[in-house]
């Protein structure tokens, strides 16, 4: 048996003994987790609180920064990219790009993680809706109504991320109904009306203190996007509502929306180089955004 070695004393006072200082991968860590969950603390900020996106809670204590894409899959994320699914300059792992993160609630980032709902984002209407998939009774009075999520800000998730998680839950519940029964005319949360979340003027979220309800400069008009698919009255929707079947159409105009999105622009970027010539960057510019400024 070896003897456990010690530690001579005093203590190093210019710093701690070989062997355990910080390694600068390690430096690098926590500084993109650092940002990640500055960057999501930043946007679910709702009239000055950090707030829960699903059900409005405030309160560090209880809020938690989650992952859409696990970030225990970091190949998952490559093939993501590889399919232009994600752009291709977001970041190298899901658990540093907040454009892959919500704060949410611990309670309701459990029933997220344990796929007993999904939040489908639908292109007409330019919001995300959350889906009470599983039909959990504890969820029921979430189910159909928008969660607090701007697809026009700069750092709003990814909504083909959705998907991904959204074909999980539907794997884990397979005898629930293919399209379950969705109100035609989509509200906000009950919190985001109640507490006046929400301007309607502006068709922004207001995130500063009430004292302080300035422009939110962190969103910009987004241009118009059409859809080849209504998502309304489908049959297997029920009379006037909604559809919720996962079609190749119902795919294909969310991953539209998502590569029309400024989030999407602003990831694009963030993570270019700019260092070349006022032509280079221009066509630079063209090549990764995918179209050119008017």
């Amino acid at each position: 048996m070896v003897a456990l070695s010690t530690f001579l004393l005093p203590l190093p006072a210019s710093g701690p003994p070989d062997g355990y200082s910080w390694e600068e991968r390690d430096m690098s860590v926590l500084s993109t987790t650092t940002a990640f969950n500055t960057g999501i603390d930043r946007r679910d900020t709702f009239l000055g609180q950090h707030r829960c996106v699903v059900c409005g809670q405030a309160g560090d204590a209880v809020l938690q920064h989650c992952h859409i894409s696990k970030d225990s899959e970091p190949q998952h994320w490559f093939s993501l990219k590889a399919r232009n699914w994600i752009p291709s300059q977001a970041k190298s792992l899901p658990q540093h790009e907040l454009r892959n993160g919500l704060l949410m609630c611990s309670n309701h980032h459990l029933f997220f993680n344990a796929y007993d709902f999904f939040i489908r984002f639908f292109p007409d209407i330019r919001k995300f809706v959350f889906v009470n998939y599983s039909g959990d009774p504890a969820l029921q009075q979430l189910h159909g109504k928008a969660i607090a999520l701007d697809i026009r800000d700069h750092h709003a998730p990814f909504p083909s991320l959705f998907i991904i998680h959204e074909m999980r839950v539907r794997g884990f519940h397979p005898f629930q109904p293919v399209a379950p029964a969705m109100p035609d005319d989509i509200p906000w949360q009950d919190w985001v009306l109640s507490d006046g979340v929400f301007d309607d003027v502006s068709g922004t979220f207001n995130r500063g203190s009430p004292l302080d309800n300035g422009n939110n400069l962190s969103v910009q008009p987004q241009a118009q996007f059409q859809p080849t698919t209504t998502s309304r009255g489908d049959a297997s929707s029920g009379p006037g509502g909604r559809t919720l079947a996962l079609s190749a159409d119902v795919i294909s105009d969310i991953l539209a929306a998502t590569h029309a999105m400024p989030s999407w622009r602003a990831c694009q970027m963030e993570g270019t180089s700019w260092s070349g010539t006022a032509e280079e960057n221009t066509q630079k510019y063209v090549s990764s955004i995918g179209v050119q400024d008017r």
